[in-house]
């Protein structure tokens, strides 16, 4: 492994360490801020597993931004490699939840805090293979960022106007989207 190399896989799993934590801090920010409608763009508003997908992307979009040491990607690819490793994380967070919550029938919060640790090191990890084999082509790059593009829309959207279906339900009082003022 080259020196290069390491240094992304440290960036990478620096920033691991950063979406978990600011994830985590997510999700208590909108009931911290006492329901402040703006922040249900980013943080959590319900138990939906729809609503925890956010807690990794939202953090995960901005350590793409961040300016890097490493000289490694223009800001462009980056974003469209998040684009791809984010939705990686997404539906990780989703087939391992849904997955151990069928096989035990209820959800454990270790199990939960598990499944956001271990999805968000695998995107990280992917976001570190695709960076140290460069930038992508034309197509990656347009797939990437049109991805990055929709669910940036999609989380803003589904948020304020969830569709009815079990993605999006609080599995604790059955509502969706943001609670009743």
């Amino acid at each position: 492994m080259t020196p290069h190399s390491r240094a992304i896989l440290y960036w990478e799993f620096s920033g691991a360490l950063f979406i978990i934590l600011a994830g985590s801090a997510l999700h208590f920010a909108f009931g911290w801020s006492g329901g402040w409608r703006p922040l249900a763009l980013i943080a959590a508003v319900n138990e939906s597993i729809w609503e925890h997908l956010k807690l990794a992307f939202w953090p995960g979009l901005l350590w793409a931004a961040l300016p890097r040491k490493t000289r490694d990607l223009h800001l462009a690819d980056r974003l469209a490699t998040r684009g791809v490793t984010l939705v990686l994380t997404a539906v990780l967070i989703v087939a391992i939840f849904e997955s151990y919550t069928a096989i035990l029938g209820d959800n454990l919060l270790p199990l939960d805090i598990g499944t956001f640790v271990l999805a968000v090191l695998a995107g990280q990890l992917a976001a570190a293979a695709l960076t140290m084999r460069g930038a992508p082509g034309p197509a990656l790059r347009a797939l990437g960022l049109g991805l990055l593009a929709l669910q940036v829309a999609a989380y803003g959207a589904f948020t304020f106007y969830p569709p009815d279906f079990w993605l999006f339900t609080d599995s604790r009082n059955g509502l969706q989207g943001l609670p009743p003022m």
